[in-house]
């Protein structure tokens, strides 16, 4: 028996092949596993971005008569219209005894990415400036119901597509306006 301590050129072009594949799998999994979170992140961001948004719309909208002024995506008012609407600008009425004549809603492109950003303003004409939500791909609205024009309308159905990352997500939901028998 021999004293030497070491490998053998057996051992080592057996060893290392093995080593190899074992690192591969290791990295592969690990950056599977980054993916997975990444994409688990981006869709926790997107829906507490949502649960925001729609906490936030749903206390003005409901408070409000109506839709008194709505700009499309191409910048075309359609608040005399029936279609279902990609918005650029919302515009809701208050009753006039509300402290508040009404609430501005507009998206705003992102200059960082390839989204747009919700802000909010008071008022009934203007602008708005305080950001509500970010990842908005675009938002779309119908009347309620919707046989009536936006600002005859008893409600209005939101649906918003976000987007961050590779990951979109769309939420939806309707609101009625509270003194909506009262014409805007």
């Amino acid at each position: 028996m021999s004293d030497k301590k070491g490998f053998t050129t057996i051992e080592l072009l057996v060893t290392i092949p093995i080593f190899g594949i074992l690192i591969l799998l290791v990295f592969t999994s690990t950056a599977s596993n980054m993916n997975i979170i990444k994409n688990i992140e981006a869709e926790v961001e997107l829906q507490q971005q949502a649960q925001f948004i729609f906490d936030f719309m749903e206390e003005k909208i409901i408070q409000s008569t109506g839709v008194i002024y709505l700009q499309d995506s191409k910048g075309l008012q359609k608040h005399n219209s029936n279609e279902k609407v990609s918005i650029l600008k919302i515009i809701f009425k208050n009753s006039p005894d509300h402290k508040d004549k009404g609430y501005i809603f507009a998206l705003t492109k992102d200059p960082q990415n390839d989204c747009y950003n919700l802000k909010y303003g008071i008022g009934t004409m203007g602008g708005a400036s305080d950001e509500v939500g970010n990842f908005i791909q675009n938002i779309e609205v119908e009347p309620i119901p919707l046989h009536k024009n936006y600002n005859e309308a008893d409600g209005i159905y939101i649906c918003i597509n976000f987007v961050l990352d590779e990951c979109t997500l769309t939420f939806e939901n309707s609101y009625f306006f509270r003194n909506s028998n009262r014409r805007v």
